[in-house]
């Protein structure tokens, strides 16, 4: 009797059943404690987002890979706060925390200042605060706060876009702490001139040491690679551009730049407009708009049609960019209109310029100005002016570059990372810096992205998930039940 119930298939199949499932559960349970065992020996992470957010670049990490020296990572906050506190501390951590995997000479360190204040007393000079971070070698440092580390700007449906620099301030510092020689700019002051404090923090954030020097009463320092001129609200003196142009000849040497942005609304002095004209170029009397709506870029603070996409024309600088698919966005412009393409040992080159459907308000235009019947035209916003001469049978070169708008240089346009106007400028600058090592990192959209669907698509899902799905479900149990039954 033992022997016919033994020999019962439902026994069987159950008894078979039964060991394979504990047979299973125990092989789960020692794969769990061996992956455990080797993750905490040796940390793993994958990275799944599309756009690897979590993760170092290429270059950044083709860069930390050629460190050779030992380089410390203090981040002056408890670990546990400092990843925990939200999606974008979370993302800065990971990326901080890849440096170290990159290389073993870089050592991070989290430091509770509540729980060690005398971290301080190792930096006299400097103003410590919760969260700052500091990257450090034997022979220089840098220390900035990690609210620097992301940043916002307004859409156009009022809410706010984030945006990580966490990469681009990182690799930047450690560039500068173990770079003995960074590429300096001096940004001109001494006048009331338009603001490009987000094109100077840009800089910074890319290892250039940008200094100020008053134009009128200090002389230029000729170890800068170029210098940045704001334009100023009055015309310049004629000593001023002594200056400029002496800076600019470097001693019959070349190999300097200058970066004048213009304002929206400041006139062109004579001595100015001489200037600029030496070089082939002109500031057009107006501001560009724009009539075609396909091209117009509004946002809460911004509901004309002066902010819009511009093209990017020359091929050179496109080849520089990480991603020429991003819009350029020209915001408030002046047309910086060229004299000439060449003449003797100058020449001038367009490398933005606004869609053909824009037009140009005067400066002294009424209210009763027709933008829809006014002329439309393509307008260059930026443009290369260079002076070239022969020197130990090599081409040496020196630049003006213009550029039209100090709103394309705003900190909503060039930290946004839908924008590409950040790659551009940065690449631009190296180009006339000549600086050839440069890692150009670029910030990472960190906004949440919106799936939308429409009510067709809604009826379809709700029709497969709440029907269909549960329905072949409950057909499929019965039918293995009955199957079952009757063994």
């Amino acid at each position: 009797m033992k022997k016919n119930l033994l020999n019962r298939r439902r026994f069987k199949y159950g008894s078979l059943a039964t060991i394979i499932t504990v047979g299973f559960i125990v092989a789960v349970v020692l794969l769990n404690v061996v992956c455990t065992l080797l993750l905490e020996r040796y940390p793993l992470s994958i990275d799944l987002t599309s756009d690897n957010r979590f993760k170092l670049t290429d270059e950044s990490v083709e860069f930390v890979k050629s460190i050779d020296e030992d380089v410390t990572i203090l981040v002056l906050a408890d670990e546990s706060t400092f990843e925990g506190n939200s999606d974008l501390y979370k993302q800065a951590y990971e990326i901080i925390r890849d440096y170290e995997k990159n290389n073993g000479r870089i050592e991070v360190q989290f430091v509770d200042m509540k729980k060690d204040p005398s971290i301080a007393s190792k930096y006299p000079d400097e103003s410590l605060n919760e969260a700052d971070i500091i990257v450090q070698t034997g022979k220089r440092y840098k220390k900035f706060a990690s609210s620097s580390l992301f940043t916002a700007t307004q859409t156009q449906y009022g809410g706010y876009a984030y945006s990580s620099q966490a990469e681009q301030v990182m690799t930047s510092a450690l560039m500068y702490a173990t770079d003995s020689n960074p590429a300096k700019v001096v940004l001109l002051t001494g006048f009331d001139g338009a603001d490009v404090s987000a094109y100077k923090e840009l800089l910074q954030s890319n290892n250039y040491e940008v200094v100020t020097q008053d134009l009128m009463t200090e002389e230029l320092d000729s170890s800068a690679s170029f210098l940045i001129l704001p334009q100023p609200s009055a015309d310049l003196t004629a000593a001023q551009v002594a200056k400029l142009e002496n800076f600019l000849d470097n001693g019959s040497e070349f190999g300097k730049s200058l970066v004048f942005v213009a304002s929206p609304t400041a006139n062109v002095g004579p001595v100015l407009k001489n200037f600029l004209a030496d070089w082939g170029l002109e500031l057009g009397e107006g501001v560009i708009y724009e009539t075609e709506a396909a091209n117009i870029y509004t946002t809460m603070m911004d509901q004309s049609n002066f902010t819009m996409s511009a093209q990017l024309v020359d091929e050179d600088i496109a080849a520089g960019m990480k991603k020429t698919t991003l819009p350029v966005i020209s915001s408030y412009s002046r047309p910086v209109q060229t004299l000439f393409e060449n003449k003797d040992n100058r020449s001038t080159t367009v490398l933005v310029q606004t869609n053909e459907t824009s037009g140009l308000l005067p400066l002294d235009a009424g209210e009763d100005f027709d933008f829809s019947s006014a002329p439309q035209s393509s307008y260059p916003v930026i443009v290369k002016a260079s002076k070239a001469r022969s020197l130990n049978n090599s081409m040496r070169y020196s630049n003006l570059l213009a550029i039209g708008s100090t709103q394309m240089l705003s900190a909503n346009m060039l930290n946004y990372g839908g924008f590409a106007n950040g790659d551009l400028m940065m690449t631009i600058t190296n180009d006339i810096a000549e600086k050839k090592d440069s890692v150009v990192i670029l910030p990472v959209n960190m906004s949440s992205k919106t799936i939308t669907i429409s009510d067709a698509q809604v009826r379809t899902n709700t029709i497969i998930f709440v029907f269909v799905i549960p329905a072949a479900t409950v057909i499929f149990g019965i039918v293995v039940w009955l199957r079952r039954r009757h063994s």
